[in-house]
């Protein structure tokens, strides 16, 4: 049997925190993996409502530079005993914060 693979690019497991902004809000949480299609954060479970599946993000890298700035849309959520995941592809991000990405997740 063949399995379905959605993702786009290979990911990379990968610790390090994203703050996700939706609806006025901004939610921290920290990404379990990473590629330059996306990303799967965590972060306790809140109340809020998403009204839309847009989502920008703001990715501080070890690098001590700029933080990636992307847009993406919400492909996934997941709730389980205090953690909600969610899965975003990256929708928009500049060719310089690409770049960087992609450096990144070579090392």
């Amino acid at each position: 049997m063949k399995s379905f693979e959605r993702r786009r690019a290979p990911r990379v497991p990968v610790q390090v925190p994203v703050q996700q902004h939706a609806g006025g809000e901004t939610h921290h949480g920290v990404t379990s993996n990473l590629s330059l299609s996306g990303l799967y954060m965590e972060r306790p479970i809140a109340d809020f409502v998403r009204q839309r599946a847009a989502v920008e993000l703001v990715i501080p890298l070890p690098d001590g530079a700029a933080p990636l700035r992307a847009e993406g849309e919400i492909v996934y959520d997941c709730f389980d005993a205090g953690n909600h995941g969610t899965a975003v592809r990256f929708t928009r991000m500049s060719g310089e914060d690409r770049g960087r990405l992609s450096a990144f997740l070579a090392s």
